[in-house]
């Protein structure tokens, strides 16, 4: 099973690692895309990632085979909701006397 963890903004990822430029290339003998930053990191990118934008996500990916490395991907592809379950609001807890005179 693929994993995606450490996931945040690419803002703040570009902002933490002294970024100022990415790139969208292509490699010319797969004709895959990838992204380059201009500090030389490299980063996989998802199928639906066609131009970049401020509301993509950067993620470590581990793959189920393969070398793990950063990609950047829309919101939300990490993960597929499968099931889920609501109990309405939260239980409140009795709150505890602030001082032996309130006892």
């Amino acid at each position: 099973m693929s994993l995606f963890s450490q996931t945040q903004s690419i803002q703040s990822f570009a902002i933490a690692n002294g970024i100022s430029d990415i790139r969208i290339l292509r490699n010319p003998k797969t004709g895959k895309l990838f992204a380059s930053a201009d500090n030389g990191a490299t980063f996989r990118l998802s199928d639906k990632v066609q131009a970049l934008s401020m509301d993509l996500k950067i993620s470590w990916f581990t793959p189920e085979d393969g070398e793990a490395s950063f990609m950047i991907h829309p919101e939300g592809t990490g993960a597929e909701v499968v099931s889920s379950m609501s109990f309405g609001a939260p239980a409140v807890a009795k709150a505890e006397p602030a001082t032996l005179a309130e006892l």
